[in-house]
């Protein structure tokens, strides 16, 4: 039996969250003062295997064995990327301790059983720093696209799959590691990824596909010179305050649970309106990383809906509207890339009417915005429970004002 399979899944499904809350504190240092010889950023090429395991939840589909004994568990995945080594073109490429970030493809392969199919991802990805020099670099990592080859949910089947109901799901990718210079132009990459396939709960079954993992990889920076990234003059951090206030949409279903495994297929077809007014207020304490908090009003057209779903197909009118009515604190941060920030936050629900089958009160979000102008972004949230059970997937447009 493996380390990772001795670990409850419980913690380990927390990493990714505290991961990202420790990328964003990743913010600019000094970086030895170099003499820029190149371009300002080079194309690289890259390969990585991944060997991983699977988090296997309690259901009879995760848990059952095929006619040759095998299990769900091990993975084998290979990616191959295409990138941009930083060197100091932008105050960004600084602060951010001169990032490389590129798309890239990854072919993922379920060792000894073909239930859920082999997924081919496409992804953007974005490698920090937390530790920059030129020989060495301790870094993280995000990767997130889109997944496509797995195997629905079929209820014909004589154990469904309940993990996964559309064949294009989300890839989201965690990780850390090293980079250790091998030549001017070489470096090999060992580290540990945490992945994630779902569809956001934008249909359901979907439990999602969680692995843990540990990788090697080989990078080369193409062309005749060497690298060497520049320091540049940074502005002085204005340390600013930040109202700001954005309107999200999402679609959700009811949520599949074995105890209602008996009501018709259609209970768990139908789509609810799930919308979110944020306000919040965010404090600059660097070039990279703001805090704050503030309030959402959600409404959320599934709560109580379940309860509707044990006497037969709810109609959505069944349930008051007050009573899909929410209000949420939060507190939590953003960190600047350029135009691009990364979003992550701790809520918790203080006003909704709760019945058996509501949505944890405590829910964790992670997403991304873009500043398309200086003070108007649109973007794209997670919002999820337990940290790893995706409840919404919400896209937003909104507005910021500096005081």
């Amino acid at each position: 039996m493996s380390i990772l399979s001795k670990i409850p899944a419980s913690r380990l499904l927390t990493l990714p969250f505290f991961f990202f809350v420790a990328l964003q504190v990743n913010h600019g240092q000094s970086i030895p003062d170099l003499t820029l010889s190149t371009p300002l950023n080079k194309v690289t090429i890259g390969i990585s295997i991944e060997s991983g395991n699977m988090f296997t939840y309690r259901t009879p589909f995760f848990t059952s064995i095929d006619e040759e004994g095998n299990v769900f568990k091990a993975t084998k995945a290979f990616s191959i990327e295409y990138g941009w080594q930083m060197l100091g073109e932008k105050e960004w490429h600084q602060t951010c301790k001169y990032p490389h970030l590129g798309i890239g493809v990854q072919y993922l392969r379920v060792m000894k059983r073909d239930e859920l199919g082999h997924p081919v991802s496409v992804y953007g990805f974005y490698n920090g720093n937390y530790l920059w020099s030129n020989n060495f670099q301790f870094t993280n990592r995000l990767a997130a696209g889109l997944a496509y080859g797995f195997t629905a949910y079929n209820p014909n089947d004589l154990k469904p799959n309940d993990l996964i109901s559309t064949k294009v799901n989300a890839f989201v990718e965690l990780g850390t590691g090293f980079a250790i210079r091998l030549s001017d132009f070489l470096f090999i990459e060992p580290g540990f990824r945490f992945t994630h396939f779902s569809n956001g709960n934008i249909r359901e079954p979907q439990k999602g596909i969680n692995i843990v993992s540990y990788n090697i990889g080989a990078r080369s920076i193409l062309g005749s010179i060497p690298t060497v990234p520049k320091k540049i003059p940074v502005s002085e951090c204005q340390h600013r305050h930040e109202v700001l206030a954005f309107l999200g949409m999402a679609t959700r279903q009811l949520e599949f649970k074995e105890k209602y495994s008996k009501l018709p297929h259609e209970t768990y077809g139908l789509n609810y309106l799930m919308a979110n007014l944020h306000l919040g207020y965010n404090y600059e304490m660097n070039h990279r990383l703001k805090l704050g908090g503030g309030v959402d009003i959600i409404h959320d057209g599934t709560n109580g809906q379940q309860e509707v779903a044990k006497s037969g197909i709810p109609h959505k009118s069944d349930v008051p509207f007050h009573d899909k009515m929410g209000l949420s604190v939060f507190i939590g941060g953003e960190s600047a890339i350029d135009r691009l920030s990364i979003v992550t936050s701790l809520g918790y629900m203080v006003a909704q009417t709760r019945f058996e089958d509501s949505s944890p009160a405590f829910e964790q979000r992670l997403g991304f915005k873009y500043h398309f102008y200086r003070n108007v972004f649109a973007g794209v949230n997670v919002r999820a429970y337990n940290f790893r059970a995706a409840k919404a997937f919400e896209f937003n447009i909104g507005m910021r004002k500096f005081l």
